[in-house]
């Protein structure tokens, strides 16, 4: 599940990532994006089952030391 401790680091990724990528359209929110927005750590804590964390999990891996792994929909444009 991708975690940004703050707004600047939600930035920093989506310019890494997001603005690199095929999905990216200017018309069309990106959907892994749009799924951490609204599945936010409040939602998670919710979910008994774990089925929506383990959905951003995928989408956005943590790395071994911690950080944000590429997103598993990066397709370089």
């Amino acid at each position: 599940m991708g975690y940004f401790s703050n707004g600047t680091e939600g930035m920093m990724y989506e310019e890494r990532f997001c603005c690199n990528c095929i999905h990216n359209k200017e018309d069309e929110q990106c959907p892994v994006w749009y799924i951490h927005e609204v599945f936010n750590y409040d939602a998670v804590g919710k979910d008994a089952d774990n089925k929506i964390k383990k959905i951003l999990n995928t989408l956005i891996p943590r790395t071994a030391d911690g950080f944000n792994g590429e997103c598993s929909m990066f397709r370089g444009a």
